[in-house]
């Protein structure tokens, strides 16, 4: 009888052949040492994916982005709405204080 397992773990197994994957540190062109299935390591919890994987199938992190931007480099979007506001109010004030004759 298979009991549960005791704690959530991230998955270590080949999505191919269900052995052990040990990625570590081999870097892009990490293989499974059984078949040969280029592997991927997710980044938030660990798990191993296989090459075409887009997220992960244990806690749904996406495998293809990577790393994620820090919040101030939104910063530019914020900067160019600044002057487009300015002048929009800018003519909205114009066009009431000038009504047309």
């Amino acid at each position: 009888m298979k009991l549960p397992p005791l704690a959530l773990v991230a998955p270590s197994l080949c999505p191919r052949c269900d052995q052990p994957a040990m990625v570590g540190d081999q870097g892009e062109d990490a293989r499974c040492g059984h078949c040969g299935l280029q592997l991927h390591q997710c980044g938030s919890c660990r798990g191993v994916a296989g090459p075409f994987d887009r997220y992960c199938g244990f806690c749904g992190h996406e495998m293809v982005r990577g790393e994620t931007r820090p919040m101030w480099w939104r910063l530019w979007l914020l900067a160019a709405l600044v002057p487009l506001a300015a002048g929009l109010i800018y003519g909205i004030v114009q066009a009431g204080l000038h009504p047309a004759k």
